[in-house]
């Protein structure tokens, strides 16, 4: 089934225009937003994107801290402890979904704010 619109208003047309000047500048705000959401919401110290292609950036999140940690000693005595086992496949999210909430509720407010009709 066809579909089709027929516009003869030069405002309509103006309005349309200016959204898509405002989608088109998104991509410049994008990583300016995920910088903003990992660095009030998630607390980083040092906010890192990478942008691959337009429209999408990527960051890393780690499930530990990525500092290696400092073996024990035992202070001269042997130690006989049993090595504890690694958990291997855990199923709980990395990112906390409160923290996915945010970065969604920032995200549609910018998409909101490109394609909002005047």
């Amino acid at each position: 089934m066809a579909f089709e619109v027929k516009v003869e208003s030069a405002a309509l047309m103006q309005q349309f225009a200016e959204m898509q000047e405002r989608v088109n500048k998104l991509d410049d705000k994008l990583p300016q937003v995920f910088l903003d959401w990992q660095r009030e919401d998630m607390k980083r110290k040092y906010p890192a994107v990478d942008q691959s292609s337009w429209m999408s950036v990527t960051t890393l999140v780690y499930p530990r801290s990525r500092r290696p940690r400092q073996a024990r000693t035992g202070g001269g005595r042997t130690n006989n402890r049993k090595a504890q086992r690694r958990v291997i496949g855990v199923k709980r999210p990395i990112l906390r979904p409160v923290l996915v909430e945010q970065l969604f509720t920032r995200m549609k407010a910018m998409c909101m704010e490109a394609i909002e009709w005047q």
